[in-house]
């Protein structure tokens, strides 16, 4: 019965993205004189009327006198009753046509026009825009961690990412350190690999995986891969706000200490060892007969030689994954905000949340001063022996490179 639940609700997560999209297929928005919108895609434009097709309603001709705006990303070619045409972006209005072409902007009455159509680029010079462009940035940074373990520590990370018009990909490596009287008390490590893809304007599917210990939270490791979909539902310039989900595969290990009990586990676990030996040669000398002493003295021999050899706990799990991503620009700054909801899929008790807010301030071309604050929660800490909630204050500098368009 369980598995049963647990498949249509996949199933129902999977049949309400793919419902949710299709608005959102066409990236020509008409707006009417009455407040009424519609998308679509524009297949003519004339002096007296506009072709649109549409997802709903097929294909449908509306006047252009009834049209106060025209919103579409791609430039048109504009027919000239003079025989001329014209290509570039377009800026509608009741009386004229304003086309951007190479920068210039020229203004067109409408009894001068004979047909507006849809139109790329040339296909060489698409071709060359589309190269994917690399960027990336690398960060060093200092944290005031509280939590399971409650310290300062070192953090450094780089990222990398390659866009092109239709699909992007993004890697980022991490890693923390700390140290106490020579005691280290924080060792994180973190790598994310994440291709997205986007059929349509704004719609997104998308492949994630991803690895991280960290060791003061006495996460062994944990190793995740999935997929799933996303939609952008704010794209401007100084604003973007995008919503996903996927289904991830987990894997999870989870350690018994946390770095600055390490050394107390070992010296336990060598004297424990020893005593070990010490009983059992005893009883041996004085019953060599007593075959479990012998056994007594090789598990001793082991935890002397290994101390560490604790078993990790192990989980496995299938999990939702659903995200929020909202970047604001203020002034010359960048604010950005990621939150994620992770639940599993066969533990319902089992969740995580993860909230990454951060603020950068250029200082010059290629340098960024950064503060950032993550917060995390696990609802099996009692389980763990960890704290509810681990956070991370960090601020430092950012250098950013390759391109930036």
């Amino acid at each position: 019965m369980k598995t049963k639940r647990h498949t249509f609700f996949i199933f129902f997560i999977i049949i309400f993205f793919s419902i949710l999209e299709v608005s959102f297929i066409y990236s020509d928005r008409i707006e009417f004189v009455n407040g009424d919108s519609l998308t679509g895609e524009i297949v003519e434009i004339t002096n007296d009327h506009l072709i649109l097709n549409t997802d709903i309603l097929g294909t449908i001709t509306v006047k252009r006198t009834d049209i106060n705006k025209i919103e579409r990303e791609e430039p048109f070619e504009v027919s000239l009753v003079n025989g001329e045409t014209i290509q570039g972006k377009m800026d509608f209005t009741s009386d004229k046509l304003l086309i951007t072409e190479k920068g210039k902007k020229q203004s067109i009455p409408w009894e001068n026009i004979q047909k507006i159509t849809p139109t790329t680029e040339n296909p060489a010079i698409q071709e060359q825009k589309d190269k994917r462009k690399w960027s990336g940035s690398g960060k060093l940074l200092a944290s005031l961690q509280k939590g399971t373990t409650d310290t300062t520590n070192l953090e450094s990370s780089i990222a990398v990412s390659g866009k092109r018009t239709k699909d992007l990909i993004e890697m980022e490596l991490s890693g923390a350190y700390g140290e106490v009287e020579n005691e280290i008390n924080t060792r994180r490590y973190n790598g994310k690999l994440r291709y997205q893809y986007y059929p349509e304007k704004n719609w997104y599917i998308y492949t994630d995986m991803g690895a991280e210990r960290d060791e003061g939270r006495k996460l062994g490791l944990r190793g995740q891969i999935g997929g799933g979909t996303g939609y952008e539902i704010i794209s401007q310039p100084h604003q973007t706000w995008s919503m996903e989900g996927a289904l991830m595969l987990t894997h999870e290990e989870w350690l018994p200490y946390v770095p600055f009990q390490k050394n107390q586990v070992k010296q336990e676990q060598i004297q424990e060892g020893l005593n070990q030996i010490a009983t059992s040669s005893q009883r041996l000398i004085q019953d060599p007969s007593d075959i479990g002493s012998l056994g007594g003295i090789l598990g001793g021999s082991i935890k002397v030689l290994n101390p560490l050899n604790a078993e990790k706990t192990t989980n496995d799990f299938t999990s939702l994954k659903i995200g929020s991503k909202y970047k604001r620009r203020i002034l010359n700054s960048e604010l950005s905000h990621d939150l994620t909801f992770e639940p599993s899929l066969e533990h319902i008790d089992y969740y995580r949340i993860n909230s990454l807010a951060n603020l950068s301030t250029p200082v010059s071309k290629n340098v960024s001063v950064e503060l950032t604050l993550s917060n995390e929660y696990d609802s099996e800490h009692q389980k763990r022996d960890i704290e509810p909630w681990e956070h991370r204050l960090s601020a430092g500098v950012k250098y950013e490179f390759g391109s930036k368009d």
